[in-house]
C-alpha cells in the first residue's frame, strides 16, 4: 500500500482510516469546491448568505470528525476543511456554547507569522473565513493536498518514521525564530486569551504548565503547540503542511516541550494492564520525544 495514496476508491477495507476516506487524504480534483475569491474573509450580508451555501454543501457525507461535546465539527469539502456546528439544531455539551472566535483569531495570525519562516518548505493552509454565520462560529480554510502522517503511519518504515521526526523537529527550529513584536516577559498566545480553558477547551493543567508564576523560562519564542502526527501533512517521505494553529503562542521551547508530553501525546503508564509487545509500544510512544533536542 502507497502510504500516500489519497484516493478514497484505493483504500483498502483494512486501512484504520477506511470507515472516513476523506479524513487525512487528499489530492486535488478538477471538480472540488473552492471558494468564491469575492467572498474570502468578507463579513458583508451578501458574503454571509453565500458562506451560508457554502455550509449546507457540509453535510454528514463530508464529515470527518463529529463533536459529541456540542463543539464544531470538522466538514472535508474539495478544497476545503469548514469547522462548524450547523447540522447541531441545539447545542449540548461541556463544549455546547464555547467562544471559538479567539481561537480563530489566533490560528489566523499564527499562520501568517508562521508563512514568514515556512513558506517555499512547508505549507500553512490559507484562512477563507473565520466570523459567524447565523450566530455560531465557523472556520473555513484551505485543505494542503497529502496525507496526515498519523494516516500513513501504518505503512511506513522505522526509518521514514524517524525522518518524519527529524522534519518536524527541523520545522519547530524554525518557527523558534520568531519572537513578539512587542517587548514582554510573559507567555501569550499569539493574539492573547484571557480564558483559553473555556475558549479553546484545554485542561487546566496545560494552563497551568504555559502561565504558572513558577515557570521562569525566558525563552518566549513561537511555537505550534500541538505538533501532533494528525496535523503533519506528508507526501513523499517530506512533511508538506502543517495544520491546526489555534493553540500556537509565544510559549518558547521548554513549555511547548512540556504540553507535548504531558498533554499531547500517550502515556506508558496508560498502557501497563494491556501488556503489549514492547515494539508496538515503542511506536505508540515514538512521537513522545518530539522536543528532546540538543
Amino acid at each position: 500500500m502507497n502510504p500516500y495514496e489519497a484516493n478514497p476508491d484505493n483504500i483498502p477495507p483494512t486501512d484504520r482510516y477506511a470507515d472516513v476516506p476523506l479524513y487525512g487524504r487528499y489530492r486535488p480534483q478538477p471538480t472540488d469546491f473552492v471558494p468564491d475569491a469575492k467572498h474570502i474573509n468578507r463579513t458583508t450580508p451578501e458574503a454571509l448568505e453565500y458562506w451560508s451555501t457554502v455550509l449546507a454543501k457540509c453535510t454528514e457525507s463530508t464529515r470527518i470528525y463529529e463533536n459529541q461535546d456540542g463543539g464544531r465539527d470538522v466538514f472535508a469539502l474539495g478544497g476545503v476543511i469548514v469547522k462548524s456546528s450547523h447540522l447541531k439544531e441545539l447545542l449540548q455539551g461541556r463544549r455546547a456554547h464555547r467562544d471559538y472566535s479567539y481561537a480563530d483569531a489566533n490560528e489566523v495570525e499564527a499562520i501568517a507569522l508562521a508563512r514568514t519562516v515556512l513558506d517555499g518548505t512547508t505549507k500553512v493552509p490559507r484562512v477563507y473565513f473565520a466570523a459567524k454565520v447565523n450566530g455560531r462560529d465557523v472556520f473555513v480554510q484551505e485543505r494542503i493536498p497529502g496525507v496526515g502522517l498519523n494516516v500513513a503511519w501504518q505503512y511506513i518504515s522505522q526509518r521514514q518514521k524517524t525522518s518524519f521526526k527529524q522534519q518536524a523537529r527541523e520545522i519547530l527550529q524554525r518557527l523558534r525564530t520568531i519572537t513578539p513584536t512587542v517587548e514582554t516577559s510573559r507567555r501569550s498566545y499569539v493574539i492573547p486569551d484571557p480564558d483559553p480553558v473555556e475558549h479553546r477547551g484545554i485542561q487546566e493543567l496545560e494552563r497551568e504548565i504555559i502561565f504558572a508564576e513558577d515557570n521562569k523560562d525566558s525563552d518566549l519564542s513561537l511555537m505550534h503547540n500541538d505538533v501532533s502526527q494528525s496535523n503533519c501533512i506528508v507526501d513523499n517521505d517530506r512533511i508538506v503542511g502543517l495544520v491546526d494553529w489555534e493553540m500556537a503562542g509565544f510559549f518558547g521551547w521548554k513549555t511547548a516541550a512540556s504540553v507535548h508530553t504531558q498533554i499531547r501525546t500517550p502515556k506508558r503508564e496508560n498502557f501497563a494492564a494491556i501488556n503489549l509487545p514492547e515494539e508496538m509500544l515503542s511506536d505508540i510512544l515514538f512521537w513522545n520525544d518530539l522536543y528532546d533536542v540538543e
